[in-house]
């Protein structure tokens, strides 16, 4: 059973918030799931909609008695696959010289007795600590597998998380304790420079002890909570709930050795897919990626009858010395089009680019005697060309995939590799985490080629079926432009690329 324990000496970062929502995520996925109050103000009890007063036992009384205890009196259903075990009031008590804790022999392991009782009942156990340093902290980082240290993405809250990190550290070498600790960033509001500003300083910090999906600020938390529901039931499709949905697969994911090679796999990426070890989880940039302009013109005016004058195409080239370099002509030889998917210097997998862009450009234009093409009907030309920058809304529809098409985007086999595109409209940083890199976020992040408009990367797999999703700024989902799904374990879809044997082999 892991044992996640959410602490942070700091009050309103959202600790207990992350408790109840992340055990109900994982309650609705079919674990057993057991959710521990260690907080006097009885909140979880509270936003489960367990009366205090009716409660009969609680943790306090656990944790000080030796004598066996009623697990119908203890514990609380709170919902299916979900259980409590409440607090009340008199748990501050019980750190005073006379609370009854202080004068155990193993005052700083009696809530791992506790958990222990339960361990083959439940998947998954979360503790709700108290906003204070103390004992019952103490007992709760002794009984812990993995600590989420929630921190609101505030100018505060970030001052504080160093000194929360090194209390932690320093409370874990005192028990003897080495769970790995991860924070948190909660209450985010993205469309805040500051709130990104500092998400993005308290990556630089701690790097992959970063959780890489932030929980959102959504008024859905809240009144789930009114509700007495975690925001999966009350509201399943609200941010917040997809947020920790994000947050219990990222931390699956941790915990999977079954998923993960026996043996350390080759990937033989190219050197623009190869990051140094140890570098952060997600390196994320506050600047966006500066795609090029992205201009249709249609030789059919809307005016009568379409021009026949041939028109120049090129696919290749984004700066104003390779337009102006273009013979201005009415065809594209095959020369001029080899001119101009030429690769470069420091491109990434451009020779397969380019062989796909002569595809597209032979299904576009009819080829005549001469190597020279003509355009001979209808159709939307499209010009790439260097301007300022502008931002184009996560999510909204690439202009890019239009004028590629699916002869580009999503996921194919190739001479060199295992290609991954997707459009650079998707997302600031993208990465593949699959089964055959251990689920990581950071083994293969793909790179932005600007003059494209994609975010690309090439993995060297092995023949077989291979399962995978994509990261998009901390958010995993299945691929979009990959028809090939399968559903996991956790109730969602995972993309899957089969990869063909050498031919010959």
């Amino acid at each position: 059973m892991r044992t996640v324990v959410i602490v942070n000496q700091k009050g309103g970062c959202g600790k207990t918030t992350t408790a109840i929502n992340l055990a109900g995520i994982w309650a609705s996925r079919g674990k057993r799931a057991l959710l521990v109050d260690l907080d006097p103000q009885s909140h979880c009890a509270a936003g489960l909609a367990i009366p205090e007063q009716r409660i009969d036992l609680d943790i306090s009384d656990a944790l000080v008695t030796d004598a066996p205890l009623d697990p119908n009196r203890l514990v609380w259903n709170a919902g299916r696959n979900l259980d409590l075990i409440p607090s009340r009031t008199k748990l501050a008590g019980l750190e005073a010289a006379r609370g009854g804790l202080a004068t155990k022999p193993d005052k700083e392991h009696r809530l791992a007795r506790v958990v222990e009782r339960f361990k083959n009942d439940y998947d998954v156990c979360l503790i709700d600590c108290s906003p204070s340093i103390g004992l019952l902290t103490y007992n709760a980082l002794a009984a812990a597998t993995d600590v989420l240290v929630p921190v609101e993405t505030g100018f505060f809250s970030l001052q504080g998380a160093l000194k929360q990190a090194k209390t932690i550290e320093s409370l874990q070498r005192r028990l003897g304790a080495n769970a790995p600790f991860y924070l948190l960033a909660t209450l985010h509001e993205p469309e805040s420079v500051l709130a990104c500003d500092l998400l993005q300083e308290l990556r630089r910090r701690f790097g992959d002890q970063v959780v890489p999906t932030p929980i959102r600020r959504d008024l859905k938390l809240k009144e789930a909570v009114s509700f007495g529901q975690p925001a999966v039931e009350y509201a399943p499709e609200s941010t917040g709930a997809r947020d920790h949905s994000d947050l219990a697969h990222w931390l699956e994911a941790k915990w999977r050795p079954a998923d993960r090679p026996t043996h350390p796999v080759a990937l033989n990426a190219q050197p623009a897919d190869s990051y140094p070890t140890g570098g952060p989880e997600l390196d994320l940039e506050l600047c966006v990626s500066q795609a090029p302009t992205i201009r249709e013109q249609s030789n059919d005016l809307g005016f009568g009858q379409p021009e026949t004058k041939p028109i120049p195409v090129y696919t290749g080239s984004s700066t104003a010395t390779a337009v102006a370099a273009t013979p201005k002509s009415d065809t594209m030889t095959d020369a001029n089009l080899a001119s101009l998917t030429r690769p470069r210097a420091g491109d990434t997998r451009v020779a397969e680019i380019a062989a796909l862009a002569k595809r597209l450009r032979d299904a576009t234009l009819h080829p005549n005697s001469g190597g020279t093409a003509t355009l001979t009907q209808p159709t939307t030309v499209v010009r790439l060309e260097e301007s300022k920058p502008e931002i184009e809304p996560i999510g909204a529809p690439s202009k890019m995939k239009e004028a590629l098409g699916k002869e580009l985007l999503g996921v194919r086999q190739t001479p060199q590799g295992v290609l991954f595109v997707q459009p650079i409209a998707t997302g600031r940083q993208l990465a593949i985490a699959g089964d055959f890199n251990g689920w990581s976020v950071r083994a293969n992040r793909m790179v932005a080629d600007t003059r494209l408009g994609v975010h690309q990367t090439c993995v060297h797999l092995p023949p077989g079926r291979h399962r995978y999703r994509i990261v998009v700024d901390g958010r995993w989902i299945a691929d979009p432009h990959n028809p090939v799904i399968e559903p996991n374990e956790y109730g969602e879809t995972n993309s899957v690329v089969v990869v063909e044997p050498p031919k010959g082999a």
